[in-house]
């Protein structure tokens, strides 16, 4: 599986339920009392993690140059 194919959806259902398995980043939460939550792939996919609280947390992804490159 690719990271592309994560983004488009074109694994069969199977792959994703996988993909709620497979944590990328952990990271702390904007919610109250900021408990550190597990971000996985299916959680990039919906845009949206929730944390202990049920506070949900917007997932946004950045790319940048290297610092050699800038």
């Amino acid at each position: 599986m690719g990271l592309l194919n994560w983004f488009s959806g074109s694994e069969d259902d199977s792959k994703i339920e996988d993909d709620s398995n497979i944590i990328v980043k952990s990271a702390r939460s904007k919610g109250k009392k900021r408990p550190i939550i597990d971000i996985t792939v299916g959680d990039i996919r919906k845009g949206i993690v929730s944390d202990k609280n049920g506070y949900q947390n917007e997932v946004v992804l950045f790319l940048r140059k290297n610092k050699r490159d800038r």
